[in-house]
């Protein structure tokens, strides 16, 4: 077998701007979000009957499944403004041979 060297891909070397979201990347995000909501919300009700039974660990859970939908609701806004996370970008100069100089 021929080894051959590291090249990262094209997203890794190109440092270029995000686009912003297209429309149907938006409807997109809200259908995924129309659907996670409701069952996070579901899932923090059903846990707390469970917690009411005496499920002691179902309180966590309780205010768990809440906390899930309120990021949710966070990061489609962060999205939905454009202040998406970058990966950061490894500079493949300095490399060579899986050490940095």
């Amino acid at each position: 077998m021929v080894e051959k060297e590291f090249e990262a891909p094209d997203w890794v070397q190109k440092n270029e701007e995000l686009k912003p979201l297209t429309p149907k990347q938006k409807r997109y995000f809200l259908a995924v979000l129309a659907g996670v909501i409701p069952f996070c919300l579901w899932a923090g009700w059903f846990e707390w009957h469970r917690a009411h039974e005496g499920h002691w660990r179902a309180w966590v859970y309780t205010f768990e499944w809440p906390f899930f939908a309120g990021v949710a609701i966070y990061m489609y806004r962060r999205f939905l403004i454009g202040d998406r996370p970058k990966i950061p970008r490894p500079n493949l100069n300095e490399i060579d041979g899986g050490e940095v100089k």
